[in-house]
């Protein structure tokens, strides 16, 4: 299918957007793709109107999403959705006679998949907090199921699951992994289909369900959140240092999230069989928290047997801190101002953890795009074209340098700081290097076990 003009400008803007608005977005399983035929990609909804752009992003073709009507309000919004070939679904509780609407829905998408395009779903219906799949609206599946019966089964729909998974729900700059999954091919369900419509469409439902759990990290008991935090931050580190522990994943972030995602899976695993085993983690781990926010110390500065030396670090606090400060001063004076805006009108704006990512690009977007457009027009009239142009090629590079800058010298002063307590107050700091180790023992136990039993079903 031709992408109309409106499309491709707005991926390429979505595209430099997101690419300065996350640190690194990253595609697994690009392969399940198919390259031609039609499409439905399926994902989970953690974060609003950022997953589509993710989405859309990672599948590579133009998409056809599916939106609620409430977005189709605004006349001008309206022309813009409609014409970047979003289709708009009725729901029952915003708009009578949803039933007889989205009959108009489901012709435009089989129209779509009958000339060979993609669609863009998020099945869930809502985004929601919590962080594991909710039960799926069965739309996606009636969508495949009746193109595929209304074609007599010649069309070759496949349903790709796509799970979308985030360094952190809050954070500027994290990082993004998008998962594809193998397609579910319409077409083999045909037989079931035709004998009890309903019930297919329930059990295929279920199956897609399924495989968007095994791409993202789930937690279905919220009491687990904290634990699985804490587990995260003390644990992982260990595993990813370890050289006779292999683990799925090309790339570091892809190794990240698969510990995390295995690591829910443990925890509901102790819950059913041994839930002894979760209660006697928790208690040390809050011990050890405990004791090591006493100290106002990060569990990354206590992974070595030994401190760090005073005089090296204030060496190296001095080094960094010297070489990187005029140009990080260049970017503080360019770009702090706009940055620490976005901050505030986020907040005044109060978003919950589903919007969070959408509202800070947005307001970002918009209160850097004036911003840079003020202080260029500035620029330009005190210096002309040739020094504002190179004002503007340097003032995003040098905001991005300078917020690394803070971060590095952040976590150099903190190294310092840890440096200097150990001086002081060395004793201390042993017996919380002996918590710790008690307690990456008792996580090494309860990872064999569960590894055990990973074994005994395979």
């Amino acid at each position: 299918m031709r992408e109309p003009t409106l499309y491709r400008v707005s991926r390429f803007l979505v595209r430099l957007g997101v690419l300065g608005y996350f640190r690194k977005l990253e595609i697994s399983g690009h392969g399940h793709i198919p390259t031609t035929g039609p499409v439905i990609f399926a994902s989970n909804h953690p974060h609003s109107i950022t997953d589509a752009l993710l989405l859309g992003l990672g599948a590579g073709r133009m998409l056809h999403f599916i939106a609620h009507s409430g977005l189709f309000r605004n006349a001008l919004q309206s022309w813009f959705l409609r014409s970047s070939g979003v289709i708009p679904v009725f729901r029952p509780r915003d708009v009578a006679g949803a039933a007889d609407k989205n009959s108009a829905m489901f012709a435009a998408c089989h129209d779509v998949l009958r000339r060979g395009g993609s669609i863009g779903i998020f099945p869930e219906g809502t985004s929601a907090e919590e962080r594991r799949v909710q039960k799926l609206k069965t739309g996606t599946v009636r969508i495949a199921l009746s193109a595929e019966a209304e074609a007599d089964w010649r069309l070759g729909v496949a349903i790709v699951p796509v799970g979308l998974n985030f360094e952190s729900r809050r954070r500027f700059r994290s990082r993004v992994l998008v998962r594809f999954g193998k397609p579910i091919i319409a077409a083999e369900w045909r037989s079931v289909y035709e004998a009890d419509p309903v019930g297919t469409v329930e059990t295929m439902t279920d199956v897609l369900r399924e495989a968007l759990r095994r791409r993202v990290v789930e937690v279905e008991r919220t009491e687990f959140d904290t634990l699985l935090r804490d587990v995260n931050k003390i644990y992982k580190g260990e595993l990813l240092s370890r050289e006779d522990i292999s683990i799925p994943g090309q790339t570091p972030f892809k190794k990240d999230q698969a510990l995390t995602r295995e690591f829910s899976r443990a925890l509901d695993y102790f819950y059913e069989r041994s839930p002894e085993v979760i209660w006697g983690l928790s208690r040390q781990m809050d011990s050890y928290n405990s004791t090591r926010r006493d100290l106002k110390l990060r569990d990354e500065l206590l992974c070595q047997e030994e401190g760090p030396s005073m005089r090296a670090e204030m060496l190296r606090f001095v080094v960094m801190g010297s070489l990187g400060f005029l140009p990080a001063l260049f970017g503080v004076v360019t770009n702090g101002l706009p940055y620490k805006m976005t901050e505030w009108v986020t907040s005044l704006l109060r978003p919950d953890l589903t919007k969070i990512h959408s509202y800070q690009f947005v307001v970002g977007l918009l209160v850097f795009s004036g911003w840079y457009t003020f202080v260029l027009t500035r620029a330009y009239a005190m210096s002309g074209t040739w020094p504002t142009l190179v004002l503007g090629l340097l003032m995003p590079p040098a905001g991005l340098f300078a917020r690394q800058y803070v971060t590095r010298m952040r976590a150099r002063r903190r190294m310092l700081r840890f440096a200097w307590l150990e001086f002081l107050l060395g004793y201390k700091v042993r017996e919380l290097r002996v918590m710790r180790m008690r307690l990456i023992r008792e996580l090494d136990a309860a990872l064999d076990e569960y590894m055990r039993s990973l074994e005994d079903t395979s």
